[in-house]
């Protein structure tokens, strides 16, 4: 009984945060179905409102003691499927085509750019494949410092596998050994980047380095 009432009030509140967006971004629209918030992002529509994924997930607190339990992870769970579902199941209804996967600009991802580019695959939480490794104190509740522990651990962990697949690529083009790409490696090894070589060298000596391969991060 208490996860169907959870899961039941999630739903009424997601519902009532869409149609609060809707109306904030088209007045005019009054409460027009809008595409609901977070349904275009990984996992569970983790990735929120302001950007910060972690503080986002303050909404799955539906009794807001200030932690979510397992069943309030669950209910989520089932709610955002249960709502993706539904557009798609109105999408089909409608006789919509299926929706093309956007480019990766557009999904807010980093393009390849050179060797090892890496994938932006497991961004998000799974707070319930993962609800017993997030939760380090067992007390069978995702608290905030938690939640924001995992999300450092991972992305760092993520990082590490990138620069893995970026040495190791590297490596793999450059035949001679010299610390660099020539055209004619780059053309043999990596033929989808020969066309952007001169673009990607940008002190113009003819080689792309490391540097000049890795994609640009942003400064913090």
């Amino acid at each position: 009984m208490k996860k169907r009432l959870i899961t039941t009030a999630l739903l009424a509140a997601l519902s009532i945060t869409t149609i609060g967006a809707a109306a904030a971004q088209n007045p005019a629209a009054g409460t027009q179905a809008t595409k609901p918030d977070g349904e275009r992002h990984r996992g569970h529509g983790m990735r929120g409102h302001g950007g910060d994924r972690v503080d986002a997930l303050a909404r799955f607190d539906i009794d807001k003691d200030g932690r979510i339990s397992r069943a309030e992870a669950q209910a989520a769970q089932q709610a955002m499927q249960a709502r993706r579902d539904a557009h798609r199941a109105e999408r089909t209804a409608r006789g919509d085509a299926p929706r093309a996967e956007p480019p990766a600009a557009a999904r807010g991802e980093r393009p390849q750019r050179g060797p090892g580019a890496r994938s932006h695959k497991g961004d998000g939480f799974d707070l319930v494949a993962n609800f017993d490794a997030i939760d380090t104190n067992r007390d069978g509740y995702l608290t905030r410092s938690e939640l924001r522990a995992w999300h450092i651990a991972k992305a760092a962990e993520r990082r590490a596998e990138g620069e893995r697949r970026f040495d190791a690529k590297f490596r793999e083009t450059d035949l001679n050994n010299d610390g660099k790409l020539s055209r004619v490696e780059v053309a043999e090894k990596m033929p989808r980047l020969a066309g952007r070589f001169d673009w990607l060298d940008d002190n113009r000596d003819g080689f792309l380095s490391r540097e000049e391969l890795r994609p640009a991060r942003p400064q913090r």
